[in-house]
């Protein structure tokens, strides 16, 4: 594809290019960030609005301090700050990411527990419903099997056996869960640190471990509820124990989703805001596309309930009221349909070109003074990326995970869990054990060896409402 950016790279990677390059190539590339979130933010800033007026997520008032904050930051973004005024910007912005991150990962925790006792009460379920006819256990078993290894892509293979073994009764000894444990952690050695402590967070939220002083300060109404859950006597529940708590789960876990839902907007709009005031700095004279900027003060006012000039642009068209700026905005849409996705192309020309260049140029790169804007193009590539809360610390060349790290990580992790288990319900830790399964990286090394784990399940499970329950959330699967 022609473009400037490309042309750029070509000529830097085919060292035809002088040094120079290396500045216009740094601004290109943060033009690009900076017309790409704009017009990212330019849908989702109306969506936002709309969300919020029609009141589609109950929850809003959670973040009614963050959102604030946020609108008052862009309306001074609107008005054209100057350099000193971006660089303060961008670090209230990052201020206020790193709150809204702090309250997902207590939502994240929370969510996963809901998850494991959404587990349990699963299998406890046809206990007091009627079961009707599922294929034998030799059969589903074959059945299952087939269905792992139809596919030829070993990723898809992969995912399919993950959620098996998630759904399957859960029959294995605690020894070989911890060995299994210790060998996912080795697949770390090597690794940049920071994927083994994204591993560790995310298995400690699954198996119910994660401690954070944030969770007694934020969505507090949450932890009667797992208290409640966690002294349920599930061996011997009766129905309508069951009916009850089942219900809980539902409405709870319907509340936990619209909270994220909520803070995983608003973090999206923080990270592009975020984006638009470095990228801005380091591209003296990046301006908005018309219709980009027409939407985001237009919404903008609509939310600070200040009236703005911006509605003085609309020709023809009467812009009165709520509604009818609204649809007004709405139109802006327009103009712009497919630009977004030329962007994202150009973004990851020049995004997978990045590394290279760093590597090729370094003394170049440091003489130009250019280190801090590379850095901060990696840093902006993570927010392209799809993690809305991509650690942006993780920019660069990381420390490696040695086998005594992983040794050490793996020993903390078990002890963790067998503290937790100690004293726990047998259904409680089968419940963690699957969902963290899961979660691990495939421990299977032949097909036969997955058969023979999915007939030993089957066989080895001797509740048929634990049985019917794991078969029937696999059949949808297979289907």
């Amino acid at each position: 594809m022609k473009s400037k950016i490309g042309n750029i790279i070509r000529d830097l990677e085919g060292k035809v290019g002088k040094p120079e390059l290396l500045t216009i190539y740094v601004e290109e590339f943060m033009r690009l960030h900076h017309r790409y979130a704009s017009m990212k933010m330019m849908m989702e800033y109306y969506l936002f609005y709309e969300m919020v007026s029609e009141g589609i997520n109950p929850y809003i008032s959670s973040a009614e301090d963050s959102a604030e904050t946020f609108h008052g930051l862009l309306s001074r973004y609107l008005e054209g700050p100057s350099d000193e005024e971006l660089q303060q910007m961008a670090e209230k912005l990052l201020s206020l990411r790193g709150e809204i991150v702090d309250k997902m990962q207590v939502l994240t925790a929370y969510v996963d527990c809901f998850v494991v006792y959404e587990y349990i009460l699963n299998r406890v379920q046809y206990r007091f419903d009627d079961m009707e006819l599922m294929p034998g256990d030799g059969v589903f078993a074959q059945d299952l099997v087939n269905f792992i290894f139809s596919s030829e892509d070993n990723t898809v293979i992969s995912d399919k056996i993950r959620f098996a073994v998630g759904q399957l009764p859960m029959r294995m000894t605690r020894q070989h869960y911890f060995d299994l444990v210790r060998d996912s952690v080795s697949v770390y050695q090597g690794s940049d640190v920071g994927t083994l402590e994204g591993f560790l967070y995310m298995f400690r939220t699954n198996a119910m471990l994660y401690r954070d002083g944030n969770q007694e300060k934020y969505f507090t109404e949450f932890v009667p509820v797992l208290e409640e859950l966690s002294a349920l006597d599930y061996e011997n529940i009766s129905e309508e124990a069951y009916a009850i708590y089942a219900e809980k789960i539902r409405v709870n876990a319907s509340k936990l989703n619209d909270v994220a839902d909520l803070y995983m907007q608003l973090g999206q709009l923080v990270n592009e805001l975020y984006t638009m005031c470095v990228a801005r700095k380091a591209a003296p004279g990046e301006a908005f596309l018309p219709e980009a900027e027409r939407v985001l003060r237009g919404v903008n006012a609509l939310f600070r309930k200040e009236d703005s000039p911006v509605w003085q642009q609309a020709e023809d068209t009467p812009v009165g009221n709520e509604e009818e700026k609204l649809y007004w905005l709405g139109e802006q849409f327009l103009a712009v349909e497919g630009m977004q996705e030329q962007l994202f192309e150009k973004l990851g020309m020049a995004g997978a070109a990045l590394e290279g260049i760093e590597e090729s140029y370094r003394d170049k790169i440091e003489a130009a003074g250019l280190e801090e804007d590379f850095c901060m193009l990696n840093r902006l590539s993570l927010l392209v990326s799809n993690s809305v809360f991509a650690d942006l610390e993780d920019t660069g060349t990381q420390e490696k995970v040695t086998r005594e790290m992983a040794d050490r990580a793996a020993a903390e992790l078990i002890e963790e869990c067998k503290a937790f288990f100690q004293g726990k319900s047998r259904m409680l830790r089968r419940a963690v054990m699957a969902n963290t399964l899961e979660k691990m990286p495939v421990f299977f090394t032949s097909a036969q060896e997955v058969a023979d784990y999915v007939t030993d399940s089957l066989s080895s499970c001797n509740d048929e409402a634990e049985k019917y329950a794991a078969k029937q959330l696999l059949m949808d699967m297979i289907k």
